[in-house]
């Protein structure tokens, strides 16, 4: 459709039909607005979640240390063993 073609076309359609875009239309801006509002929303909770926490924490790390996590280390002396756990049968 070229410029101008959409009001040319508007003008053409019946009243009933007029209407019925209309609805369409008010009904595609309500949803626009509401997942735009949404899409804002988050935005501002994502930046206000950052604070100053995490950056203390990205300027204090290296890059390298930050990339790795530290091994979990076990208490020394302790051994432990995981027997299968066998179910008895009721029947």
């Amino acid at each position: 459709m070229g410029r101008g073609q959409i009001a040319f076309y508007y003008k053409r359609m019946s009243p009933e039909n007029q209407r019925a875009f209309n609805r369409w239309l008010r009904a595609n801006a309500i949803l626009g607005s509401t997942f735009a509002a949404g899409i804002i929303a988050m935005a501002v909770a994502g930046a206000m979640s950052a604070g100053p926490h995490d950056a203390a924490v990205a300027s204090s790390t290296s890059a390298s240390a930050g990339a790795m996590p530290e091994p979990r280390r076990r208490p020394m002396g302790v051994v432990t063993t995981q027997e299968p756990k066998i179910r008895q049968k009721l029947f």
